[in-house]
């Protein structure tokens, strides 16, 4: 390869690396009664949304005990006219598992769908905090999700069948220690029948908006958990590959340059 046709290469692989649009973020919240949780947001396509909700509170901290202490909600709100549509589902996460489930314990990949539920094709009221779109075991306000009931209720029964990092505490309610992965079908047009994708600028504006404008619920409106402020987008992993290869490059027709001379 020609050294001109070589470096023409490695600039447009460098440019699409350090300028390529993340589609993944990470943020903390925390609660005045000491709750910590953690949800990364991750556009798996142009459809779907994953978050991955994750209960994260020190043994000791929280005020809070028993129902109140256990994540049951995340909320958010969407941009435009989007909206969350059927089918949705919830797994538990890797390295997680549930605790004290009428009809037996489960483990990492296992589908917990029936004790979710979230809001359908519109905002609801997140008590006094405002209309939010979410995904919560509280009955009020959701539609459950599709499958296999899991615990003893076949509706949803608010804080069991949430998380909580010190399963210990759970007051003898059914808890998921500590993580799921939520899997939504977002709809850009609930006009038409099928889904209709959002664009790069609604993901970003998504994912902008998550910043200041998402929330997480403790038992029922026992908590509220609110984003710290200090969180960076998380480069996709084929941007990472981008980065390093435009280094790496670099690097090597350096080198090249060098024994030129």
């Amino acid at each position: 390869m020609r050294r001109g046709t070589f470096a023409a290469c490695l600039t447009i692989a460098m440019v699409i690396g350090l300028s390529g649009t993340s589609s993944a973020l990470l943020i903390t919240y925390s609660a005045s009664t000491g709750q910590t949780a953690e949800a990364e947001f991750l556009f798996t396509d142009a459809t779907h949304l994953e978050i991955t909700l994750a209960e994260t509170t020190p043994v000791g901290a929280s005020s809070l005990a028993g129902a109140a202490a256990i994540l049951t909600s995340i909320g958010f709100r969407l941009p435009d006219s989007s909206v969350i549509v059927l089918p949705g589902t919830v797994t538990i996460a890797s390295g997680s598992s549930s605790v004290g489930f009428s009809k037996g314990d489960l483990g990492a990949g296992d589908d917990v769908s029936r004790e979710w539920g979230a809001t359908i094709k519109g905002e609801e009221p997140l008590d006094s905090v405002g209309s939010f779109d979410f995904v919560s075991t509280n009955e009020a306000q959701v539609k459950k999700f599709d499958g296999k009931n899991r615990d003893a209720s076949k509706g949803l029964d608010g804080p069991q069948g949430g998380l909580l990092d010190d399963s210990a505490a759970r007051g003898g309610l059914g808890v998921i220690d500590n993580s799921v992965v939520i899997l939504l079908t977002l709809d850009a047009d609930p006009s038409t029948k099928e889904a209709e994708s959002l664009d790069v600028d609604q993901q970003t504006a998504l994912l902008d908006s998550l910043l200041t404008d998402s929330i997480v619920e403790y038992g029922s409106n026992a908590a509220f958990g609110y984003p710290d402020g200090d969180e960076q987008p998380i480069p996709e992993p084929g941007t990472l590959l981008l980065i390093g290869s435009g280094l790496a490059g670099f690097v090597g027709y350096s080198g090249f340059r060098r024994k030129k001379k």
